[in-house]
């Protein structure tokens, strides 16, 4: 029971017991996170990889760098002990790239063992603006990609990042990137933008099919001969023909199914607004030149305002790593 004294002389107020939480101290060292505590101003500090949040012991209210989040309870101690409510780790660890959603490890029978994570732009190329500044679209994908690669990471999955900086990377070598490794997914993780700024929606591209035209393409073929090299196998017309119709039959049905599941996480699990069905066919580069399945993720619309104020918010892109994970998991193993 915890009583609590008005005055010097008050009578005591008797309250029922509340629920203790969880250390905060078991959390953080769980999840590596630095934190100490100011037992005068009662202010508790948390570091994680130049991350900072600061919260008050007895509030609800937690702040990362300038964004302030409320927990469902607030933080409370006990004698030396600081208790944090049950979504402290998905509210306040989450958005410091922390990977605590719980995913299932990679299944040793998975067809998911290697992923190329795409950040498109980069470098020189901004990709979308936004019309009210802040942060552009090369550096909200990158950010969402880190975050995808520490969950996937954490499930057992090698990830391979086609640029892990604001590199500017072309799009060839973004599939020759991809060609060169034994990834068994390419995922490309993009914002949206329509001269319409009511327009809105999370949305995954993927090729539905492969025309014999893209089978041809200069870029298909000279990937198709890095693959073949990597497999110490000759590079005959005629073998890279087999090859291409091969791979390029078991590509349009696996990417679809992917894409599938990338956006039932986004409605069912993620409470992410979807943009109609959620799913395009395209002709993007990057995807009709990979080898592997491969979906374009557009996260929102940065030219709309409400889906603009989410995307610079660490938490939202940390909710679009988790559905992303989340949908290359279930895709892993179905």
């Amino acid at each position: 029971m915890l009583v609590f004294l008005h005055g010097c002389g008050g009578r005591p107020t008797v309250m029922p017991t509340l629920p203790a939480g969880i250390p905060l101290a078991e959390v953080c060292n769980r999840y590596h996170v630095t934190w100490q505590w100011d037992g005068v101003t009662q202010v508790v500090l948390m570091q994680y990889k130049g991350n900072t949040s600061k919260a008050l012991v007895g509030s609800s209210t937690v702040l990362i760098g300038q964004q302030q989040i409320i927990l469902s309870s607030p933080l409370r101690r006990e004698h030396s002990t600081i208790y944090v409510p049950e979504d402290f780790e998905a509210k306040v660890l989450a958005p410091f790239g922390v990977p605590v959603t719980g995913l299932p490890f990679i299944a040793g029978s998975s067809r998911v063992h290697v992923v190329v994570i795409d950040a498109g732009h980069g470098g020189k190329d901004l990709g979308t603006m936004s019309s009210s500044g802040g942060m552009n679209e090369k550096e909200i994908v990158l950010d969402v990609a880190k975050r995808l690669r520490e969950l996937l990471e954490s499930a057992g999955v090698k990830v391979i990042m086609t640029r892990d900086t604001y590199v500017f990377i072309s799009l060839p070598e973004r599939t020759i990137i991809a060609s060169r490794s034994p990834a068994d997914l390419f995922v490309s993780i993009h914002v949206n933008a329509n001269r319409d700024h009511v327009v809105s929606g999370f949305l995954v591209y993927y090729l539905d099919s492969v025309p014999r035209r893209d089978l041809n393409e200069e870029q298909k073929r000279e990937n198709t001969h890095i693959f073949l090299r990597s497999l110490n196998a000759g590079v005959s017309p005629i073998l890279q023909s087999i090859v291409s119709d091969m791979m390029a039959t078991l590509k349009t049905s696996q990417s679809q199914r992917l894409a599938k599941a990338i956006v039932r996480e986004a409605r069912e699990q993620g409470g992410i607004k979807v943009r109609d069905d959620g799913i395009r066919l395209c002709h993007f580069f990057v995807v009709r030149n990979t080898l592997m399945p491969a979906v374009l993720v557009e996260t929102g619309f940065l030219s709309n305002h409400q889906e603009h104020s989410k995307l610079i918010s660490p938490l939202y892109r940390q909710k679009m790593a988790e559905v992303i994970a989340r949908g290359v998991m279930d895709y892993a193993n179905e």
